[in-house]
């Protein structure tokens, strides 16, 4: 079989169940993982498809949203690349600093990872990370209260305004999508005038995006690909992203994950 027949064979399976694995795909088509890998890379770059940890899922719509009661709890399994990118957030963490902590799984996966005798000060709009954070003892925390919605954030008027009153060292965000074209977005557009105003008050903006987030748009633009001064991502990023990124100047740090199977 040629490669193009091959490609356009993993294009319908994948159609068909919704994702694909290298291991299957080594089997079922007699090639290496590096070559499953490099068709899974080259069908991404298509738009085709989106790599995951291990293979691949069908892209799901653009502009679908997230369930109205979703919140990081209400993951039953770690993902190893959220969990990666956390981790290496984590050590840009400074003791005595003042930071922001996303409303997301990665702050979420950030706080649960915070060591317990880092002394820090942290602000976050999430119940859920505040609540991973409440029982560390050197952690002073700071809700960013306000109206919150079902998801257990806060990000109205209110929390705006709280926000524009603290300085902070560093903050970490982690929105829906991440675009070096479009750059960092959101489908809910009450969220984009809260991520700007921690912007505007921090010193140092990191960006945390699993490779999962990569390359994708939603519907709400929250800031430009430069306004990171740095961004977390792992090793599943195509390299293309990590060239051009390159070149538009953007420091990039790379998560290791697991090695596939």
């Amino acid at each position: 079989m040629f490669m193009e027949e091959r490609q356009k064979d993993i294009v319908k399976k994948l159609n068909e169940n919704g994702r694909v694995l290298v291991s299957e795909l080594q089997e079922h088509y007699g090639i290496s993982a590096d070559c499953a890998r490099r068709d899974l890379r080259m069908l991404e770059g298509k738009g085709l498809l989106q790599r995951t940890h291990g293979g691949a899922i069908a892209l799901s719509e653009r502009g679908c949203f997230p369930m109205e009661t979703y919140s990081p709890e209400d993951f039953s399994e770690e993902r190893p690349d959220y969990r990666a990118v956390a981790a290496e957030a984590v050590k840009q963490i400074r003791e005595g600093e003042v930071i922001y902590l996303t409303a997301s799984q990665v702050g979420y996966d950030m706080a649960k990872l915070l060591p317990d005798s880092l002394s820090v000060t942290v602000l976050t709009n999430s119940i859920s990370v505040a609540e991973a954070l409440r029982r560390k003892p050197a952690v002073g925390l700071i809700f960013l209260g306000g109206g919150m919605n079902h998801r257990g954030n806060c990000h109205d008027w209110y929390t705006v305004n709280m926000v524009k009153n603290i300085h902070m060292d560093k903050a970490f965000f982690s929105h829906t999508a991440f675009d070096l074209s479009f750059g960092a977005s959101l489908h809910d557009s009450s969220g984009v005038e809260f991520a700007r105003a921690v912007m505007e008050n921090s010193s140092v903006n990191i960006g945390v995006y699993p490779s999962s987030k990569i390359g994708r748009r939603a519907v709400h633009s929250v800031c430009r690909p430069e306004s990171y001064d740095l961004l977390i991502t792992d090793n599943g990023i195509c390299e293309d992203f990590t060239a051009q990124a390159a070149e538009m100047g953007i420091r990039i740090e790379i998560a290791r994950l697991p090695e596939d199977e």
